[in-house]
């Protein structure tokens, strides 16, 4: 069963950079109370962090972590494995998934263990391992970056919030199984839509400026068609700066749902956001060595934002990379519920830092549809024929209140979505898969 998602997992691999939702540790053996505890006790602090990932196989050399290949004397890790680890240590226990993904610069095979967040109650040490984890403690995900003990009043709030929030979803998933509903926001100003469609317009002319620089066929073009996105906040407060929109970018981003968020930062040179204009922006496809023709569409974002609380984001489809399949034929039946979904929750969070928002705007645009047909990589879905779209190009506008993005986004997404699913053979848009996908996505699952 082909899985595009892990191809994220690719970019972590490549570029490691440790972070509070990261944490890269070296091969253990988890046929050893010291390797099991080590591995709890940094999935009970990502756990309480809100989910992440934990990468084996790197070694920290003068300062830079270095793939390395799996010893002989180290067995091979298990999903069954690392979750007996999680079990034996942690109350209450959760479950983990285990890939294993290879480095596509070192070759060497990796371990990336997606730990899940979302958890109602602090999860807490049940035993102790002398030298590596006690008993009855609570550990967290700290600056640094570092797994320990919660301590401070400041650690054990932010803690205790995101265990309410999470109960609070719960309870959301609860009555929406009973009543679905949604109460539409409403429309914004005339001035207000005008300004967005032209910020839009500026974004697509910035992106195309910076293609026209390189040839037709180099993936970061993304010949194959592209996913637009773009958000308006509302009535926020704006930036005062380009500085302070950076630091209030980094603050949305400490939550991250999969392994290439929207709106991301990779540390490399020539990657790295900067400053364009009265523009935050980036361009990951911008060719910076030898390597430029390996790249993915799906890893090849251009995107800005402004200080108003403006974002626009273009992406390639992730499935116009998978080996063996030609480019522009397929569209897996999750990808638009989760890219639409991620960027909602993305501005939502950045809505917290741009005071009194009142609703965000959204506008999309999917192309390069003509001949696709709907996949189901997954299999959480049934399809029982191709559904083939004949329609290349698609806009899709629709606005929520940042509550609503939070509480019932499966809601906002299903009318927002369903005109572009029925260009796919009639396909409808059923809203118990989109509240399952969105399920998925928020729990940090694959």
């Amino acid at each position: 069963m082909i899985m595009p998602l892990l191809d994220d997992f690719e970019q972590l691999l490549a570029i490691p950079r440790e972070d509070v939702s990261v944490e890269y540790k070296y091969w253990l053996d988890l046929t050893t109370n010291n390797g099991k505890a080590t591995m709890a006790k940094a999935a009970i602090a990502l756990a309480n962090h809100g989910g992440g990932f934990i990468i084996l196989g790197y070694e920290e050399v003068a300062g830079r972590l270095v793939s390395g290949e799996r010893p002989q004397n180290i067995p091979p890790i298990t999903q069954d494995a690392v979750n007996g680890a999680v079990r034996r240590y942690a109350d209450p226990e959760f479950h983990v998934e285990v890939y294993e993904v290879s480095n596509p610069i070192s070759g060497f095979n990796h371990i990336v263990v997606s730990v899940p967040g979302g958890q109602s109650v602090p999860v807490m040490s049940r035993r102790d391992c002398e030298g590596v984890i006690q008993s009855n403690r609570c550990y967290i995900r700290k600056p640094g970056p570092r797994s320990e003990e919660a301590q401070s009043r400041d650690e054990w709030r932010a803690l205790l919030n995101k265990c309410i929030r999470a109960q609070r979803d719960d309870m959301l998933d609860a009555i929406r199984a009973i009543v679905t509903g949604r109460v539409e926001a409403e429309a914004a100003a005339p001035g207000i839509v005008d300004e967005f469609s032209a910020f839009i317009r500026g974004a697509q002319g910035r992106w195309n400026q910076l293609v026209a620089e390189v040839p037709a066929e180099m993936p970061s073009s993304l010949p194959s068609g592209h996913c637009q996105i773009a958000l308006s906040l509302v009535d926020g407060e704006h930036a005062p700066s380009l500085i302070e929109l950076n630091r209030r970018l980094a603050a949305a981003r400490r939550i991250k749902l999969t392994g290439w968020d929207p709106f991301i930062l990779v540390p490399v040179p020539g990657w790295e956001p900067y400053a364009y204009e009265d523009f935050v922006e980036a361009w990951v496809g911008r060719p910076i060595d030898e390597h430029a023709m390996n790249q993915e569409p799906a890893h090849c974002d251009f995107w800005r934002v402004s200080r108003v609380g403006q974002l626009y984001m273009i992406r390639g489809y992730k499935e116009d990379q998978i080996e063996g399949l030609q480019p522009g034929t397929r569209m897996d039946i999750s990808t638009p519920i989760w890219r639409i979904a991620e960027t909602l929750l993305f501005g939502s969070r950045l809505a917290e830092a741009f005071d009194g928002t009142t609703q965000i705007l959204i506008w999309s645009q999917f192309s390069g549809l003509q001949g696709r047909a709907l996949t189901n990589s997954h299999g959480r879905h049934l399809l029982l024929d191709d559904r083939v779209s004949r329609t290349d190009v698609i806009t899709l506008e629709g606005r929520a209140e940042p509550a609503q993005i939070q509480a019932n986004l499966a809601e906002v997404l299903l009318p927002l979505l369903a005109p572009l699913y029925e260009r796919f053979d009639f396909f409808d848009l059923p809203g118990r898969l989109v509240d399952e996908e969105v399920n998925h996505l928020r729990r940090g699952r694959f």
